[in-house]
């Protein structure tokens, strides 16, 4: 039988092993111009043009790579590169330029050679991906600006 300071010992270390071992994985930004970058953001152009009903393009505040887990953080921007006026798109009712975001975050996860959306927070005004930290066991420096 094992002693209650043993079974504390393995259940400690068990508790600490993943948080060193996500840790040890390292955030990679993806730089502009790479494959990976065009992968994810071609995928996050999907539901974002469906949304809006208009092709778009992204500025993006953040790509980043945590192992097979990704974080986007862009800005929709029409075809010519201008701000989109969303009271020109199917959110036009509910469209309030001074309370939402202009901003689209996505966390996709790598299936195979190929990335899927598993989140998405179209024009947010809240911090959504404290609640992907949780769900997913990622580490928040994922999703903050260096």
């Amino acid at each position: 039988m094992l002693s209650r300071r043993t079974i504390l010992a393995i259940l400690t270390s068990a508790a600490v092993f993943p948080a060193t071992h996500a840790e040890a994985q390292s955030i990679v930004l993806v730089p502009r111009g790479s494959p990976e970058r065009k992968a994810i953001l071609d995928v996050v152009r999907v539901p974002v043009e469906r949304r809006l009903g208009i092709k778009v393009i992204f500025e993006v505040e953040r790509l980043a790579v945590f192992g097979d887990w990704a974080f986007a953080e862009v800005h929709p921007r029409a075809e010519a590169g201008g701000r989109i006026d969303y009271r020109r798109t199917r959110y036009a009712r509910d469209y309030i330029a001074d309370l939402d975001s202009d901003l689209v975050l996505a966390l996709l996860r790598r299936s195979g050679a190929s990335w899927v959306v598993v989140q998405e927070a179209f024009l947010p005004t809240d911090v959504v991906w404290e609640e992907w930290v949780k769900s997913y066991k990622l580490p928040r420096r994922l999703f903050l600006q260096d």
